[in-house]
Order: structure tokens, then C-alpha cells, then sequence
């Protein structure tokens, strides 16, 4: 690079009081836009590890001290979005452990290095799509290593800090596309094709304080990296022109009834009734099994297996059979992780389509006999009480066609229309 490139005298010296552990692949490391080392030149309280060496196998069991809280910041639906909240259930400061390189190099570091399941999973709080073109991201969503570092620290420090860090990261992408002789005056922004948006969602409710959505089954709640698809976040932040505040979630493989406040504060309104169990979310799930005297199943749940387990209980109603398979109506009255598809098998009545708690062959006879390839769950009804008026809501959720299709062929239809 020319010496008039150069950012070494640009770069901030931050000292914080969360630790930056960096991990990345050993293929990344002579990359260029590799932007994960420039966090490290600003972080002295930062190291960097790399994984992918067989020779060199990697082990972070030793960042599990009792002085420190560590942290994987990874999008994945177990994720709990940094704030203020997360960071006051426990004082201790944060090693934050980030995974660099591509989303494939990125996921195995997650699942495969030593230590990191030991580690709380965390994601970024809902943000604006980069404006940078450092390289290609072929979906909206997607950051680099940096930014995903600097807007976690914004949350984790100060956002003084955030703002420090993407001051840094503007000039080196500046940099970086004047070596390719791409730079125009000042930051270059990289406009988004309109095939990365998304198709807009379905409106089921909105007045000026909050909007409900159906959401379709594949979509994520919140932000992931490069490979996730639109999330409905951005989805609907887009279509209504206007920032919007995620009050719950539902899995990836879940659709139905998504509800987002307009503000910070009646998200966090929404989200305190939901912890009072004074919301009412049923759905709608097609099982492997069927049983008539089936009303509830009580039993604790653990988010991961090095964390403990805590009271979950789910209310059920099967409302119609067919064959070996059974329609249940299902009320969580907790929020835990998966909670009804772990609850259903628990009792030995499988979601149809679950291919993490289910079973494979009968969900290979419903894509073979039915043409169905989705989880057969569906967010169908809530019942709230607006946060602000005390309005009671009660907002219903169509089926998507293919579970409606469904239905249809196996004659339960006219069950889920019954109790509409």
C-alpha cells in the first residue's frame, strides 16, 4: 500500500474492560479484507487464535475463568441479543470470543473449537445493513468482522467506543478501494440490489405503536451473517420505512403470528408481559401420535447442556387425527428455548418435519406422500392487552398454503376453522 494509505497513525488505543478474542481461520490471515486484525491493532486487551490447523489444534477452555463472563458473538436462533438486560444479570467483564473468515469457516469454529460451547451466545442487537462495499455481501444483512465488533462493543462499552471503531473502519475501507482504484471522494457506499430486500411481510395488525406479522416458515426474527436470507427485521423495517423493536421470536422453521413494538419502550413493555405469562400465544402442530387425554407437560428444560434446567410447561388440545397423526393446539406458558417441538417429543409425539427433535421417517412420508418439506408449526393466535390503551387484541394468523394444502388432503381443515 502507498505510504499516503497507510492508518497505523489512525488507529485508537482502547483500553476496555472487554476482552477481544479473535478466531480465525488460518486461510483468512494473508487476506486483505481480512477486517478482524484492524479491532486487534485498536483492542490491546485483544488476542487472536487461529483454528483449521491439524496440526495445531485449538482449545479456548482456558478462557473460562471465574473473573470472567465469556460470550460467542455468532448469529444462531439460541442467541440471546446483547443489552443492557443481558449484561446486568451479570456483573463480571466480558471475553468476547468473534469467529472471522467466511459464514462455512465462521459456523465450524462455533461448533468444533474446544470451549465454546461453554460459552453464552449472543447476538447483535437490531442495526442498519452496512453501507460498506469491502467485499461482496450477497445478502443484505450482512457485516464485516469489524463492524460486527465495533456495534457489540457500542453495547457492551459505550457507543462512544462504537463510534471510534467505525470511524476507524470507514478510512480503512477507503483505503482499501483506493488501492483497487475504486475510492471516489471520501467513504464509498455500495448500493443494494432490490433482490436482496426481501418480499415485503403480511400486515395482521398495526396502529402507531406496535405491528404484528405473519411470518413465513425460513425466515430468521434478527440479523444473521451473509448466508441467513433476509431476517423480518429488516423486511419490515424496510417496508414501513421506520425502525422497529423485535418483542419476542419465533424459530427459523416456525410461521406465524411475529409481533414488533415502534419504540424501545413498549418493546420493553411488550416483553415484560410476555415474562408475566399475560400474553396468550397458541399454535398450531401436526404430530407423530395422538392423544386425546394429552393437556399439558410439565417439564424443565435447559437452554445448552452446561446450563441448568428451568420450569417450561406447555398446555395442549389435540383437535383432530389422522391416521397415526394427531392436530394439537399448543399454549406455551413458558419461554424457553424450542419449547413445544422439546416438549412434544418428550412425550413421544414428534413434530412432523422437525429434523432436530423429530423423526426421519415420517418426516420422509410426508415429503414423499404429501409433497410437505417444512416444520409443521405455526404461530396461529395471540391475545394481548395493548401496553398503551388496555385494549384486548386477539390477532389470527393464516396458514401458509402449503401447511393449509395440508391440511386439506389429511381433512383437518375444518378442525382448525372450527376453533378459529
Amino acid at each position: 500500500m502507498h505510504l499516503a494509505l497507510c492508518l497505523c497513525a489512525q488507529i485508537p488505543r482502547l483500553a476496555l474492560a472487554t476482552k477481544l478474542v479473535l478466531i480465525m481461520h488460518h486461510r483468512e490471515l494473508p487476506r486483505t479484507t481480512a477486517s478482524g486484525p484492524l479491532a486487534l491493532r485498536a483492542l490491546p486487551n485483544s488476542e487472536l487464535h487461529v483454528h483449521g490447523q491439524r496440526d495445531a489444534p485449538l482449545d479456548l477452555n482456558a478462557l473460562h475463568t471465574q473473573g470472567r463472563r465469556v460470550a460467542l458473538l455468532f448469529p444462531s436462533e439460541d442467541a440471546t441479543p446483547l443489552s443492557a438486560a443481558w449484561l446486568a444479570r451479570d456483573p463480571r467483564p466480558v471475553t468476547l470470543v468473534v469467529p472471522d473468515g467466511n459464514w462455512r469457516q465462521a459456523s465450524r469454529a462455533a461448533r468444533r473449537v474446544p470451549g465454546l460451547e461453554r460459552a453464552e451466545r449472543v447476538g447483535l442487537p437490531p442495526g442498519p445493513p452496512s453501507q460498506y462495499g469491502l467485499r461482496h455481501e450477497p445478502r443484505a444483512e450482512g457485516l464485516a468482522t469489524f463492524e460486527a465488533i465495533a456495534r457489540a462493543l457500542g453495547v457492551l462499552e459505550s457507543s462512544a467506543v462504537q463510534q471510534q471503531l467505525e470511524a476507524l473502519f470507514a478510512r480503512m475501507v477507503g483505503a482499501t478501494l483506493s488501492t483497487r482504484a475504486q475510492a471516489r471522494a471520501g467513504m464509498v457506499a455500495t448500493p443494494l440490489p432490490a433482490a436482496v430486500c426481501g418480499e415485503p411481510l403480511e400486515l395482521l395488525y398495526r396502529d402507531a405503536e406496535l405491528v404484528v406479522v405473519n411470518k413465513p416458515a425460513g425466515v430468521l426474527v434478527h440479523r444473521g451473517w451473509a448466508r441467513d436470507g433476509v431476517p423480518a427485521l429488516q423486511r419490515l423495517r424496510d417496508q414501513l420505512g421506520q425502525p422497529v423493536y423485535p418483542v419476542h421470536r419465533l424459530d427459523r422453521a416456525t410461521s406465524g403470528v411475529l409481533v414488533f413494538a415502534l419504540s424501545p419502550e413498549l418493546a420493553r413493555a411488550l416483553q415484560e408481559a410476555l415474562s408475566a405469562q399475560s400474553v396468550e400465544k397458541h399454535y398450531l402442530a401436526l404430530c407423530r401420535g395422538h392423544d386425546p387425554s394429552l393437556s399439558c407437560v410439565d417439564h424443565p428444560l435447559a437452554k445448552d447442556k452446561t446450563a441448568p434446567a428451568r420450569p417450561a410447561r406447555t398446555e395442549l388440545r389435540l383437535l383432530g387425527q389422522f391416521e397415526r397423526y394427531g392436530l394439537y393446539a399448543a399454549r406455551p406458558l413458558t419461554g424457553r428455548l424450542h419449547q413445544i417441538r422439546r416438549h412434544l417429543k418428550h412425550v413421544s409425539q414428534p413434530i412432523i418435519g422437525d429434523v432436530r427433535y423429530g423423526k426421519g421417517e415420517h418426516n420422509r412420508i410426508f415429503r414423499e406422500r404429501f409433497d410437505f418439506h417444512r416444520l409443521a408449526l405455526h404461530a396461529w393466535q395471540l391475545r394481548l392487552r395493548h401496553p398503551r390503551t388496555g385494549q384486548a387484541l386477539h390477532v389470527q394468523a393464516p396458514l401458509p398454503a402449503d401447511f393449509a394444502r395440508l391440511l386439506v388432503r389429511l381433512g383437518l381443515e375444518a378442525t382448525v376453522h372450527a376453533h378459529a
